[in-house]
C-alpha cells in the first residue's frame, strides 16, 4: 500500500531549509531512499556502530519477558522498516502474532524487507504501507480496526527527532496505535565522546556516503544539480545539547537553483543532515510520561550503551 503521495510538501520542505539564513538544513527522513536504506544497513554492520549490536544483544535477552507482558494473536506495527535482524527476533518473541505491518517512506527497500518476513514467517501476514510515520490521520484510517496493536521502533530514531518533536512523534504514536497498546522502543543512552563519535566517522566512510547521499535524493525530488564531491561529511557530539550531529560542509562558493530560488553556499558553510540525541535513562522515562505512554519494562545491556523500553499507551 503507498500512501506517500507528498511530492510537493517535500519540494517545500527542502526548500525551507535550504533557504534558512541562520543554518542551512535538510530533514533526515530524505537519506531513506533505496540506496540511503542499503547504505543504513551496511551502517549497522560496522564495527564502529555500536547501537544495532548492542539492541540486538538485548532483544534476544528480553524475549521471555516480553512473551510474559504482551498479548497473544497481536498485530505488529513497525515504524520504519529497519533491519530485518530486529524485526526477526522481535516477531520470535512474539506468540503467534496475526499480521506483521511495516511503515516506511522508501518504496522498495520496505516490499523487499516485507517480502523476505513473508517467506520467513508463513503464517503471517504481511501488510507494507508505503508512508511517512508523521502521517497520523491516514495511519489512523488503515489501523482504527487492528486489534492488540504492539508497535515496534528501533534503532534510536527517535533520537533523530528534538526532545520536544520526540515527544509530538510519541503522542501521535499513541494515537495512531490507540489505548491499551503497546509500543517497544530503542533508544541510545549518554556515554563517551570517542565513543560516539567513532560510531558516526567510520573508517570504511560508508556513513559519508550515507550522508552524501541525501544530496541525490534531494536531485530527485527537485530536479536540482547537487554534486556529492562538492561536500564533505562531518559529524561530532554537541555535549551541552546530547546529541551527534551530522553535517555536510561545502567546498567551495557556488550558486544553485531550485524551483527559480537561488541558492548560495559559501565555502566551508555547512547543510545540518541530522541529529541523533543521546538520553539518560531517566530523562527518557520523562519524556514518555509526558507523550501519552507509560514505562512497563526497561532493559539495557552489559555496557549500559542501549536502552529498550516496553511502553503502554495510557
Amino acid at each position: 500500500m503507498n500512501i506517500n503521495n507528498q511530492i510537493q510538501d517535500d519540494k517545500k520542505l527542502i526548500l525551507q531549509g535550504l533557504l534558512n539564513k541562520k543554518q542551512k538544513y535538510l530533514l533526515p527522513k530524505y537519506f531513506y531512499d533505496e540506496k540511503g536504506s542499503k547504505l543504513f544497513n551496511k551502517i549497522t554492520n560496522l564495527k564502529e556502530y555500536y547501537p544495532t549490536n548492542k539492541e540486538l544483544e538485548i532483544l534476544g535477552n528480553l524475549q521471555k519477558e516480553i512473551r510474559k507482558k504482551l498479548p497473544i494473536h497481536s498485530t505488529i506495527v513497525e515504524f520504519g522498516s529497519g533491519s530485518n535482524k530486529k524485526i526477526n527476533k522481535f516477531i520470535k518473541s512474539l506468540i503467534k502474532p496475526k499480521e506483521y505491518i511495516p511503515i516506511d517512506i522508501s518504496k522498495e527497500y520496505l516490499f523487499e524487507n516485507a517480502s523476505i518476513i513473508a517467506k520467513k514467517f508463513s503464517d503471517l501476514k504481511v501488510t507494507a504501507i508505503c508512508a511517512d510515520f508523521s502521517q497520523t490521520n491516514r495511519l489512523n484510517t488503515i489501523l482504527k480496526n487492528k486489534k492488540k496493536i504492539v508497535s515496534f521502533f528501533p534503532g534510536s530514531t527517535i533520537g533523530n527527532y528534538l526532545p520536544k518533536n520526540a515527544k509530538k512523534i510519541l503522542k501521535n504514536f499513541s494515537k495512531i496505535i490507540g489505548k491499551n497498546s503497546y509500543l517497544v522502543i530503542g533508544v541510545d543512552l549518554i556515554k563517551n565522546k570517542k565513543t560516539l563519535e567513532n560510531a558516526y566517522n567510520d573508517k570504511l566512510r560508508v556513513t559519508a556516503k550515507f550522508n552524501k547521499n541525501i544530496l541525490n535524493v534531494v536531485n530527485k525530488i527537485c530536479n536540482s544539480k547537487f554534486q556529492t564531491k562538492d561536500f564533505e561529511h562531518k559529524a561530532f557530539y554537541n555535549l551541552k545539547k546530547n546529541r551527534i550531529e551530522m553535517h555536510l560542509i561545502s567546498k567551495k562558493n557556488f550558486t544553485l537553483k531550485i524551483n527559480k530560488k537561488n541558492i548560495k553556499f559559501t565555502k566551508d558553510e555547512t547543510i545540518h543532515t541530522e541529529n541523533s540525541h543521546k538520553y539518560s535513562k531517566n530523562n527518557f522515562v520523562k519524556l514518555v510520561n509526558k507523550s501519552g505512554f507509560k514505562v512497563l519494562k526497561y532493559f539495557t545491556d552489559k555496557k549500559n550503551y542501549f536502552g529498550v523500553f516496553l511502553l503502554k499507551v495510557k
